[in-house]
């Protein structure tokens, strides 16, 4: 059997371009602290300063995989910072106290499926933004790439009705009103729940909308 190898490198445009670049396989996982060009769902940039950047390679991506590893890595998280509790804004970015601490990036590229992972780790790129140290931990950057591929790889075996629950318990939209863009229409709403298919439930004054999650996004702030 194959070993499988993580690769850091000290610079790069995203992981997810270096794990095609350097034909990372199944298994294998990319790391920089340096990250030049990251992006984040829908293209929005994830700016990396005093980050982590990891891609993890898997062979594909089941549908409940995006709240799979959204779950598990804020529960890894949370171990690191136990007096607060990390979130899940749906789809899959962990925030703590209204602020973004982590997002994750799952695509399907040259028949691999890459999962991309930023936390924010020494500092905070952005006031809208935490770090772990921040939150009061200590953390090694590289104890928390380990600690991320770690996750990935654990979601990936995670059954749905398991991913489904763990992540209920972290989700902070249920309840709120919420602005979505999906496709090329902007619908608020009040936020339900998430349906079997992991679609986001909105009520909104024309009746009870379905929005996938990858066609569609919160633009509120939380």
């Amino acid at each position: 059997m194959r070993e499988s190898r993580v690769l850091f490198l000290d610079e790069v445009t995203s992981t997810q371009d270096a794990a095609i670049e350097h034909d990372l396989q199944v298994g294998d996982a990319c790391v920089s602290f340096n990250q030049t060009d990251g992006r984040g769902r829908r293209g929005n940039e994830w700016k990396s300063d005093g980050g982590v950047a990891v891609t993890v390679v898997l062979e594909k991506a089941t549908p409940h995989l995006p709240i799979a590893v959204a779950a598990t890595l804020a529960a890894q998280l949370n171990n690191l910072i136990t007096k607060h509790h990390i979130g899940i804004k749906w789809p899959n970015d962990l925030y703590v106290e209204g602020k973004k601490l982590a997002g994750v990036l799952i695509e399907q590229r040259e028949g691999r499926c890459l999962v991309g992972v930023g936390v924010n780790v020494l500092a905070s790129p952005l006031p809208t933004a935490a770090s772990l140290s921040q939150l009061g931990s200590e953390p090694d950057k590289c104890g928390i790439a380990d600690l991320v591929v770690s996750s990935v790889l654990d979601a990936a075996h995670l059954d749905e009705n398991t991913a489904v629950t763990q992540w209920r318990k972290r989700d902070i939209l249920v309840g709120t009103t919420q602005t979505v863009q999906s496709g090329d229409n902007t619908i608020e709403g009040l936020v339900l729940s998430i349906d079997p298919c992991h679609n986001l439930v909105l009520q909104t004054d024309h009746g009870i909308f379905e929005l996938p999650a990858a066609t569609s996004a919160i633009i509120t702030a939380c």
